[in-house]
């Protein structure tokens, strides 16, 4: 397998080892430089399980999504439909993207009409913090789930700030930046607006739909691959623990159609997909004796437009080209952190949601389907932190009940982490969860998705077992981390491909996933290096055709390794590998995608007056846009949606 990567990762891997050498014999003092990306547990306190934390900040004006920084992280697979820019999924430790909850400022972004977020559609040009659970997971987010929390926290207003972005790069992506704060009402606020896009448009070989025949490929372009994004935010807050918080989001996305065969100048362009939302939340936190409540209360209302130019009549059932597809909800999420003892404190969470979906379009006319739904959730959470031994040995049950419509479950966990030295602490969880089906996975969305009405709760059991150490290896500063873990879960719910256009969702039975994660960081002088891995082993444990078969979406191997450096008092220089093992497309494991590594350079100039320029490249060696699946029997082909591979990248950022 790394034979057919050999002649890029090695020379590659080769060239950071041996920069990394010369920076360490160099005897120039210059001034430290920040690990950059993802790290292991900056805050040792921060939770009794895995966690890594990620400050977009530290690698701004190098284009980066928040699915790029999140796949820094151990344990988490990104899945981007229709290349960059497009609709893209988080899987954390080999979870399907439903079982992984989103958070932002605290309210959970997972919605009842979708079966999993967006993540193109959360901008990172205000987030300022963002907090990946594996394993056990804080009290604070009571949605059950497999243990996998996305935690996202923008900035907080902090008095007079000002700060301009502007980047562009290949293919026509281009990115603008705004933030201001200031005082306001006896407290502060912070506005954030965001403005990017991009053609998309690229070129590449197509097989024509005939892989076994090169004979009629040909050199085609990229169509229908634009899209178009702005985001306002706007927070408030004051020494009372009064906060308002207020965000719009609006983009604009042309779906590609398959490109085996297509992209040819006659055929007719793909589909477009509009989406607005608009969010308001206002909230209050205090003290309560000794202890630390709060409550808040939101409103966010979305709106998905979809058109396809195809002539519906010409289409397989079931298709549409026409579909509206709007969405509402109201939660209402209070918490409270008490002191019951010395070393004991308890922790309780409460949310009640209710969202209401509107479906119109060409199916609900056609056929006379349901176009209303609606979903009524109460989520309920105590946690039992217990201080045993002196402060060594922590030990957090966690009870929590989770309703929807009425039909409810209890999920339980167990996290202990064991504190041996300053340096040296094992931390271990276990637990079982039941998570229901969605209005998206049960209805579909009216358009692409087939409904499921009958669809089951899925449930598992998930266990991690995992030693983190931090301290000094000669002139390095080192923190590192190895984590085991396992899940076993039964009705999964997984996403089914009938069709390169049509799905549907399916409890397809029992699964077993076990893995190891590595997450290390390392800094001395000049120098600073992360390094990721994750090893995953996904089979579909079901009786019948699909025994030990492999669960798609799942590399057995990920690798994520950055390495930074001060080459001056005003320039940085960095290098990023990552490197994706096979993976597997399909449900029956007849199809895979070749494993990929590709490589990021960069330098960023720090000009006088505040200013930064950042100058970089994206998949150095055109690896991506020749990556092909790969059949059990037959031939490499096209990959349904191509990368467009090489990118550079130009940005400069002043801050006021």
């Amino acid at each position: 397998m790394f034979l057919r990567v050999g002649s890029v990762l090695l020379p590659t891997l080769c060239l950071v080892l041996a920069l990394s050498v010369q920076g360490i014999a160099a005897g120039t003092d210059l001034p430290a430089v920040v690990v950059t990306g993802a790290r292991p547990e900056e805050d040792q306190d921060v939770s009794p399980g895995a966690v890594t934390v990620i400050r977009p900040e530290e690698t701004e004006g190098e284009g980066k999504t928040l699915a790029d920084l999140l796949e820094q992280s151990p344990g988490v697979h990104v899945v981007r439909l229709r290349g960059r820019g497009g609709y893209t999924v988080a899987s954390v430790r080999g979870s399907t993207a439903a079982q992984v909850a989103v958070y932002v400022d605290g309210r959970l972004v997972n919605s009842a009409s979708e079966s999993a977020v967006d993540l193109a559609s959360i901008p990172v040009s205000a987030v300022e913090r963002v907090e990946i659970y594996r394993g056990y997971v804080p009290a604070r987010f009571g949605v059950s789930g497999m243990g996998a929390v996305i935690s996202v926290t923008t900035r907080r207003p902090s008095g007079y700030e000002g700060a301009v972005l502007v980047e562009g790069g290949t293919y026509g992506e281009w990115r603008t930046t705004l933030r201001y704060g200031n005082e306001l009402g006896g407290g502060r606020y912070l506005a954030v607006a965001g403005f990017s896009g991009a053609t998309g448009d690229f070129s590449y070989r197509n097989d024509n739909g005939t892989y076994w025949n090169p004979d009629d490929d040909y050199e085609a372009t990229r169509r229908n691959n634009a899209w178009r994004e702005k985001n306002v935010l706007f927070r408030w807050e004051d020494d009372e623990g009064w906060n308002l918080r207020a965000e719009y989001f609006a983009r604009s996305q042309e779906l590609p159609r398959k490109a085996s065969g297509g992209d040819k100048p006659d055929d007719p362009p793909g589909a477009d997909l509009d989406t607005t939302r608009t969010e308001f939340a206002f909230g209050r936190s205090a003290s309560l004796g000794k202890g630390v409540w709060s409550w808040n209360v939101g409103y966010v209302t979305q709106e998905k437009e979809f058109y396809d130019p195809l002539d519906p009549r010409t289409l397989p059932l079931p298709r549409s080209t026409r579909n509206r597809y709007e969405t509402t909800q109201w939660h209402l999420l209070t918490q409270a952190s008490l002191p019951v003892a010395p070393n004991q404190t308890l922790d309780l969470v409460a949310r009640a949601s209710r969202e209401t979906l509107d479906v119109r379009g060409d199916a609900q006319t056609r056929y006379d389907l349901r176009s209303d739904y609606d979903q009524d959730a109460l989520d309920l959470t105590l946690a039992d932190t217990v201080v045993l031994g002196g402060g060594t040995l922590f030990l957090v049950p966690t009870v929590r009940w989770n309703s929807v419509d009425g039909e409810g479950n209890v999920s339980w966990s167990l996290a202990a982490e064991w504190r041996m030295s300053e340096a040296l602490r094992w931390k271990a969880s276990w637990g079982k969860y039941h998570r229901a089906p969605n209005l998206y996975e049960r209805y579909g969305d009216g358009a692409l998705i087939v409904p499921r009405p009958d669809l089951r709760w899925e449930s598992g059991t998930q266990f991690d077992l995992g030693v983190h150490w931090a301290g000094t290896v000669g002139a390095a500063r080192v923190a590192a981390g190895v984590t085991w873990f396992s899940s076993d879960v039964d009705d999964l719910i997984e996403f089914v491909m009938a069709s390169p256009y049509v799905g549907y969702y399916d409890n397809i039975g029992k699964s077993l996933i076990e893995g190891v994660e590595v997450e290390v960081t390392a800094s001395w002088k000049r120098w600073d290096l992360l390094l990721s891995y994750t090893y995953t082993n996904g089979e579909n444990r079901s009786p019948g055709a699909r025994w030990g078969k492999p669960l798609p979406n799942r590399p057995r191997h990920a690798l994520f390794s950055r390495l930074s450096t001060a080459l001056s008092a005003s320039l940085d220089a960095f290098a990023e590998v990552e490197y994706v093992s096979e993976n597997w497309f399909d449900q029956t494991g007849d199809l895979a995608y070749e494993d990929l590594t590709t490589v990021g350079l960069g330098v960023k100039w720090f000009l006088p007056g505040g200013g930064t320029a950042t100058l970089g490249v994206r998949d150095l060696f055109d690896a991506s846009s020749d990556r092909k699946l790969v059949p059990s029997v037959g031939a490499p082909q096209l990959v349904w949606y191509p990368d467009a591979g090489r990118t550079w990248y130009l940005s400069f950022s002043w801050t006021l």
